[in-house]
């Protein structure tokens, strides 16, 4: 009897091992899935995941729709333009145009119009039909890229001779278009535009970029303005950003508060890319501890781990912002900031920080109090972490890089400089 207790308990420790292994499997298994759902680093690639955007979505399938039609998709950092741009032939495809060719490229500061080019022809394809060896020799269509038969130097009337002949129904993308350094490249590729559209080349480039791309490629080619359909992406709205959370939520069969959901929208202050850290963390939380609902304390740990692993770029800038050898307000004006009301573009004005201001120091503040900082960051001795536009009295400012400000506000809530319900009224507010 002793003996069969020994192998009964042997066996049972045996069973319960093996369970909590299938357990800790099953469990990492869902951790990965969020990981691919909620994509924080990466744009977003697949229709099944892309979220809002409606009336962008629209205008810029009219214009692929349309001959001699061309797009500029333009916007803050960080608002999804991306994401966009990669979805569209894929939305395009799934609307009957099953045989559009289709390439995307990013534009870096090295590229003159030569190398943007050949960089475009890569990534598309054309059929050669070659003849096979034998007695019985059967029909064979090989594909080649387009950038072997074009030479090393390409001029705009190249582009379009040989996408008129051989490519076909295409769509372009051609991203991060402000980053081109040289303005001679900017002048050839409105030529190319206008050409393309002159002669009804059934393909469509679409250009990425931030606001100022627009007015310093049309101020290349005035004439190109009507060929050249101008898509500006704001910032989210709350609902695009709460059905970022429910698309990938439904696909990981979890729910959340709908108080959470909220606070993760008012938090992402319209930028996906918040959305998408913040519903990664706060899912992943509540994987661990064997929850299918996010929690409020899900998303206080998402918003430690998103403090913590923050690029290193904006710690650094965040802490040459605040930087002094004395007590100051340089944290609390900071935070004011990140909290202000903006327009369309990320702009605000120093009366927008008057109210997030007098809430973080729980008493009434005049813009004269403040001011002098919100200047301060706007130069070189701190940053500069604000950009300024307008004259006195009547300046903007907006945060030069927009993923700053869900930092500045999540730093602030982890640092105890404001609390949930400070951050609620400052928003509906």
């Amino acid at each position: 009897m002793r003996r069969q207790g020994i192998i009964t308990r042997s066996l049972t420790y045996i069973v319960r091992r093996m369970d909590k292994t299938i357990a800790q499997e099953e469990r990492m298994k869902r951790l990965i899935k969020v990981a691919e759902v909620f994509s924080p680093g990466a744009p977003i690639d697949k229709q099944a995941l892309f979220s809002g955007r409606v009336q962008q979505v629209s205008d810029v399938i009219n214009a692929v729709a349309q001959r001699g039609q061309h797009v500029i998709l333009f916007g803050e950092r960080g608002v999804g333009k991306t994401s966009l741009a990669n979805v569209i032939s894929e939305i395009m495809k799934t609307h009957g145009l099953k045989d559009i060719n289709s390439g995307i490229i990013n534009c870096d500061g090295t590229d003159d119009f030569s190398s943007l080019w050949h960089k475009v022809l890569r990534e598309l394809t054309f059929p050669v039909q070659k003849s096979s060896i034998g007695f019985n020799p059967e029909i064979v269509t090989q594909y080649i890229t387009l950038d072997n038969l074009v030479p090393s130097d390409i001029t705009p009337d190249t582009i379009r001779y040989l996408i008129q002949r051989s490519v076909g129904r295409a769509i372009i993308i051609i991203d991060e278009v402000d980053r081109i350094k040289d303005e001679q490249t900017t002048v050839l590729l409105a030529d190319t535009i206008k050409t393309l559209s002159d002669h009804s080349v059934d393909t469509t480039i679409i250009l990425v970029g931030v606001a100022d791309s627009v007015d310093n490629l049309i101020s290349k080619h005035a004439s190109i303005e009507r060929s050249l359909v101008q898509v500006q992406m704001p910032r989210m709205s709350l609902d695009e950003l709460r059905e970022i959370m429910t698309k990938g939520l439904n696909l990981l069969n979890m729910s959340i508060d709908k108080r959470v959901e909220i606070e993760i929208a008012y938090l992402s202050q319209g930028l996906p890319h918040y959305t998408h850290l913040l519903s990664l963390h706060a899912a992943q939380s509540a994987i661990s501890h064997d929850r299918d609902s996010i929690t409020g304390q899900d998303l206080q740990n998402a918003i430690a781990m998103g403090v913590r692993k923050a690029q290193r770029s904006i710690i650094n800038a965040y802490h040459e912002a605040i930087l002094s050898a004395r007590e100051t307000l340089y944290s609390e004006v900071l935070l004011a900031c990140a909290l202000a009301s903006t327009d369309d573009m990320g702009f605000f004005a120093a009366t927008d920080v008057r109210q997030p201001m007098s809430a973080i120091k729980n008493k009434n503040y005049e813009i004269s109090a403040f001011s002098p900082h919100m200047n301060d960051f706007c130069e070189i001795k701190r940053g500069p972490i604000l950009q300024r536009k307008g004259s006195p009295r009547s300046y903007r400012f907006r945060f030069i890089n927009p993923l700053m400000q869900p930092y500045i506000v999540m730093r602030g809530l982890s640092e105890g400089l404001i609390t949930s319900d400070i951050f609620e009224q400052t928003q509906v507010n």
